[in-house]
This record gives C-alpha cells, sequence and structure tokens, in this order.
C-alpha cells in the first residue's frame, strides 16, 4: 500500500495555542529556578546575619569575663 503525501503546505506560525502553552512551560520553568536562588540566597544572608550576631555575643561575653577577672 503506497504513502499517500498530504496535500498544502504546514502554516507559517505554527498553531498558536502549542506555541504559548511551550512558552508558558519555558516561563514556568525560569520562575521556579529564580525563586530557588532568591530563597538560598536570602536564607544565606540570615544565616551570616545570625553568625554575626553570634560573634557580637561572644565578643561581649568575652570582654565582660576579662573585666570581672
Amino acid at each position: 500500500m503506497p504513502v499517500v503525501q498530504p496535500t498544502g503546505s504546514p502554516p507559517h506560525l505554527g498553531n498558536y495555542y502549542v506555541m504559548a502553552w511551550s512558552f508558558l512551560n519555558i516561563f514556568i520553568v525560569i520562575a521556579i529556578v529564580v525563586l530557588i536562588f532568591w530563597y538560598l540566597k536570602k536564607r544565606n544572608n540570615e544565616r551570616k546575619e545570625l553568625f554575626n550576631k553570634l560573634d557580637t555575643i561572644i565578643m561581649y561575653l568575652q570582654h565582660s569575663k576579662k573585666d570581672n577577672d
């Protein structure tokens, strides 16, 4: 049985629904990656602030211990 070639030509821009869905999927992936980086940066900054506070407390306690001795 021979294969029959379809007549006509494909559309110039393709199906708008398929293109829009593809762009939406790409946008969702990019948004997830950006949110992950934002969350990690925020968490890292909070950790740095916590370490700075702890360092300040340790320095204060060391100075007060020296003053008491």
